[in-house]
């Protein structure tokens, strides 16, 4: 049984209506979205590529598209021309294609005219959702979903309906050139459709899922997770020859995509989807096919990154007062809009705002489409990527926090010296959310330089009074000085070690630290903490920091020192993970004497510190 049937309609016909038995197809040519259909190696698409050389797709308007309230559709073009208003019930989100802004609802789809709003036809659906369009400035085509099948409908500038195509598969969304409908569908098959006879005329093979075929500076492409161009190399295809580019893999906030899927309804209003996406535009008919300006881009919420097309490098982050709730990349950069109805182009090479643009409102959705804008250059170079990132990171937002820890990764690999001190700000203020203030300390333990801030930081104490609410980040501050063999950092590291208000975590750092850098100037200090805890530490990491202690003392003073520790480590009271600890101590640096060591006995460690087993 066929499970397509084509129909020229009358102006009356309703497109859901049932679906009917056609005739028996022409053997000698393609049985419309038939899967019984054998790869032909690319020659009918070839042939179709053929009778399209030289005609270009129509341009897509320049143009953003915005929902305000339940029906009013507003059109903001890019370059010249007066905003304009429309009104008409949405069940889906507009569509712009070619020259046409098409909407759907109210049991209709309508097409108005995209440099003005004027509307230039209207026919039923009968309730049928809409989910793609393409238009070529003569024909529009239309994808509708029909429950387990679909409908293409192509409809002539008048509004009369050319052919109506009914099946039993799921196609996507669909567009125009030169008379031919190329119809994605099953995540494979592009099938180009002749819109005179409603004959499939040629079908591609896509060895990518695939379920767009959209138009972008007068190219043609297919995809969804890629871009396939539409040229010489097309029927190569099936064997992998295609020309694609893709956006390289790497981790990002959210689950953003390039493309949203052709066969799926996309609501009037802004969702969460919406707020994380990804952004990338061809290069056109350059060769090698390439990204756009070698930037792609990631939204989430409030923030953009653009990253480097080839390896994804982080290249800047911009931080925006309001959340971004749609947009689209066009040369040179990428033009955005906000949930208050503001429309910003970003540069591509520096993330800073070179147009500013107002729908006049806040709005509920917006859609971009730009063919021959270009974002215009940004005037100044901006802050420095490590600002930037502090920028975003600072931000005191929940929603933000997935994309500040990973914006805080990146941080922690810049050699800025302020990138330190943006991790210690975030671990020392109170109202950082928890996670980031636990990847701010990993990163700070790691630091090899940023000292000056990481001293200026050992220098305050919890003081209520002065409006100082949490101690700063002792313990990674104190690992990443030791590492650094910081002279100016033991005495400020004993002063914390000593502060009640510090974790416990931090006091068993700060000793692990002093066991390696402490010096004679911190001995008071050292002494006066083993004698406090090595019998009352009221955790594991302050019995572990006593040992740390007493491997400090050992390391300065090992005449002096001995007697203390070889006494704690005999006093029962003395708890049993320190004592263990000074019993290891002990052995490993045997007490020093006159003579030399006697035969098979392992010289002393002298004055050379014993090695701490990090936990």
């Amino acid at each position: 049984m066929k499970t397509v049937t084509i129909r020229i309609l009358g102006a009356a016909a309703l497109i859901a209506s049932a679906l009917s038995q056609g005739c028996a197809s022409d053997p000698s040519r393609l049985n419309t979205f038939s899967t019984d259909w054998l790869d032909d190696s690319g020659r009918s698409i070839a042939e179709v590529q053929t009778r399209l050389r030289g005609a270009r797709p129509s341009a897509n308007t320049d143009l953003v598209v915005s929902v305000a309230g339940n029906d009013k559709i507003i059109g903001t073009p890019l370059g010249g021309g007066a905003q304009w208003t429309a009104k008409h019930a949405l069940d889906v989100r507009p569509i712009i294609a070619g020259g046409v802004v098409v909407v759907s609802g109210g049991n209709e789809v309508a097409a108005l005219d995209a440099t003005s709003g004027k509307k230039l036809w209207a026919r039923p659906t009968g309730g049928l959702p809409l989910v793609g369009a393409g238009d070529d400035g003569n024909l529009t085509a239309l994808s509708l979903s029909r429950g387990a099948g679909s409908t293409l409908l192509i409809v002539g500038r008048d509004g009369s309906v050319k052919r109506q195509i009914e099946t039993d598969k799921t196609l996507g969304d669909p567009e125009v050139v030169g008379g031919v409908v190329f119809v994605p569908w099953a995540n494979q098959y592009v099938s180009a459709i002749d819109a005179a006879s409603g004959d499939e005329i040629g079908r591609v093979t896509i060895r990518d899922k695939v379920s767009r075929a959209l138009t972008i500076g007068g190219t043609l492409y297919f995809g969804e997770l890629a871009f396939i161009r539409f040229d010489d190399k097309i029927s190569q295809s099936s064997r992998g020859g295609a020309s694609r580019v893709a956006l390289p893999s790497r981790e990002l906030p959210g689950t953003p995509r390039l493309l949203v899927p052709g066969t799926e309804k996309v609501p009037p209003a802004a969702n969460a989807r919406d707020r994380d996406r990804l952004f990338g535009r061809p290069s056109g008919e350059a060769t090698p096919l390439a990204i756009d300006s070698g930037r792609f881009y990631a939204s989430y919420y409030r923030l953009i990154l653009g990253l480097e097309a080839q390896r994804g490098n982080l290249t800047w982050v911009h931080t925006h007062p309001h959340d971004f709730i749609g947009g689209e990349a066009v040369t040179g950069g990428l033009v955005l809009c906000d949930e208050e109805g503001k429309i910003v182009a970003l540069d591509a090479q520096t993330g800073q705002v070179s147009m500013e643009k107002s729908v006049g409102e806040p709005i509920k959705s917006c859609v971009v489409q730009a063919d021959t804008f270009q974002a215009p250059k940004a005037a100044t170079p901006g802050p420095s990527l490590s600002q930037q990132i502090t920028d975003a990171v600072t931000v005191r937002e929940a929603t933000l926090a997935t994309a500040q820890r990973l914006l805080l990764r990146e941080l922690a690999t810049l050699e800025d010296e302020s990138a330190t001190k943006t991790l210690i700000d975030i671990a020392s203020d109170p109202r950082s959310v928890p996670v980031l203030v636990a990847d701010a300390r990993a990163a700070l333990a790691t630091r090899k330089n940023g000292a000056g801030y990481m001293l200026a930081a050992l220098g305050k104490h919890y003081d209520f009074l002065h409006d100082v609410l949490r101690s700063p980040p002792v313990g990674p501050i104190a690992a990443a000085l030791a590492a650094m063999k910081d002279p100016k950092a033991p005495p400020l590291l004993a002063a914390q070690l000593l502060d009640p208000q510090i974790t416990d975590d931090d006091v068993k750092q700060a000793a692990a630290a002093l066991a390696l850098i402490g010096t004679e100037k911190e001995m008071p200090q050292l002494k006066q903490f083993f004698a406090m805890y090595r019998g009352t530490a009221p955790s594991d990491e302050v019995a572990v920091a006593a040992g740390s202690v007493a491997e400090a003392m050992l390391r300065i003073d090992p005449k002096g020192s001995r007697p203390i520790v070889e006494a704690a480590a005999k006093d029962s009271m003395t708890v049993p993970v320190t004592r263990a600890r000074l019993e290891a101590l002990l052995a490993a640096t045997p007490e020093k004497g006159g003579d030399k060591p006697a035969a098979g006995e392992k010289p002393s460690a002298g004055d050379k510190p014993a090695t701490k087993t990090k936990k």
